[in-house]
């Protein structure tokens, strides 16, 4: 596990933050240029490099420790995208997929990618550039998979293969307490600190915990549902600008 070092908004932080921006306007300018977009075929390219670099990062952590990293367990938050996108691509007629799946896949990987990247506090490594890049291969895989976080949700909602509506929210936290719960489960279990709700490990809220750990695991799932809130909150404004001004055109 890596954990805090190079400052926050610091020239490491920065500079991958637009590495990763230039990265997927990149491939976002591609991907309008095509013509007859298959939209599951993107999808499954998505499905693809997810479980890519998760096998590249478990593969170089097994490497170098010449163990299996139990805290890497796929039962972290950012751990979502390896559950919910081949629900999309292999059943993606499924009123369970369509109604509950769907709406977790956009705003729930959205705004765990964004923590992450906004605040990489276990993700950026101890080294304060990117250079030596070998020094930096974890930090580097772990910016590309909650970078394709935020870019894989954002495409389905420009895609319409999620059509959003405000009412989906309530499913969405029903879907967040499901994970939320398994993972408190485990972190019995193996005594880890999955989704931050065990140890508080680079959580902002864990000084709470010296206060009372219910208090702090309440507070954790509570304040990420009220950032789910604000993902709804955006993108229903969002859209209806664009409505109303398309409507002033006409």
């Amino acid at each position: 596990m890596y954990f805090f070092y190079a400052p926050i908004f610091g020239d490491k932080h920065t500079i991958g933050l637009i590495a990763i921006a230039l990265l997927f306007v990149f491939f976002a300018n591609v991907l309008n240029h095509k013509k007859d977009l298959n939209v599951y075929k993107v999808i499954g390219v998505f499905l693809v490099l997810f479980y890519l670099l998760e096998a590249l990062k478990l593969g170089y952590i097994i490497y170098q420790d010449k163990a299996y990293p139990l805290n890497h367990l796929p039962f972290h938050l950012c751990s979502l995208p390896l559950y919910l996108y081949p629900l999309i691509y292999f059943f993606r007629k499924n009123n369970f997929v369509q109604k509950y799946v769907m709406p977790s896949a956009y705003s729930i990987i959205l705004i765990a990618g964004i923590i992450a990247l906004a605040m990489p506090t276990n993700i950026i490594g101890d080294e304060l550039n990117w250079f030596p890049l070998k020094a930096n291969i974890l930090p580097i895989i772990s910016f590309l998979f909650h970078g394709l976080m935020i870019f894989s949700s954002i495409f389905l909602l420009r895609s319409r293969l999620y059509v959003f509506k405000k009412e989906d929210y309530p499913k969405t936290i029903f879907m967040g307490l499901i994970f939320a719960s398994v993972a408190m489960m485990v972190n019995q279990l193996l005594d880890k600190d999955f989704m931050l709700l065990n140890k508080g490990t680079g959580s902002p809220l864990s000084f709470l915990l010296d206060y009372s750990k219910p208090l702090y695991v309440f507070s954790m799932i509570f304040g990420f549902f009220i950032l789910i809130g604000v993902v709804f909150l955006v993108t229903h404004v969002v859209l209806s600008l664009n409505r109303n001004k398309l409507i002033n055109n006409n």
